[in-house]
């Protein structure tokens, strides 16, 4: 009963590690000019801080069901409440706002593909041939 029980939380713990250390990285579509983003740039596209890289104009998509925690752990360094007061303030003084959000990643990968300036974050996993990772 106990070696059941030790076999259990091992196979328990290994899920959750998995699930909790996805790999996020920002991608673009495929035939976008987009290439090499530093987590600084890419931080500064989503803090609406900068609108172009590299001369490039950069949207910013978010979505939902994203992996925002990782995503804000890994590039912006900011907690949810920090972001929002961030946009908070953005909005307020009529600099921008948050990114926009779409309705699920089908979306967001099909605007990107679609759209050469859009750069939205995914765990690595999801990314398919209609993206190309430009920061890892």
């Amino acid at each position: 009963m106990k070696t059941i029980r030790t076999l259990c939380l091992v196979a328990c713990s290994a899920a959750f590690t998995g699930a909790a250390s996805a790999e996020v990285v920002i991608a673009a579509g495929a035939a976008s000019p987009l290439a090499g983003l530093s987590k600084t740039q890419v931080a500064e596209v989503f803090l609406g801080k900068a609108k172009t890289v590299g001369g490039k104009p950069t949207k910013p998509v978010d979505y939902a069901g994203s992996p925002k925690s990782e995503f804000w752990d890994s590039y912006l360094g900011k907690s949810s409440d920090q972001l929002k007061a961030h946009y908070a303030k953005l909005q307020f003084t009529g600099l921008g706002g948050p990114p926009k959000e779409l309705g699920s990643l089908a979306d967001a990968k099909k605007l990107a593909a679609e759209d050469p300036s859009v750069i939205i974050y995914l765990d690595k996993a999801q990314v398919d041939s209609s993206l190309k990772v430009i920061s890892p």
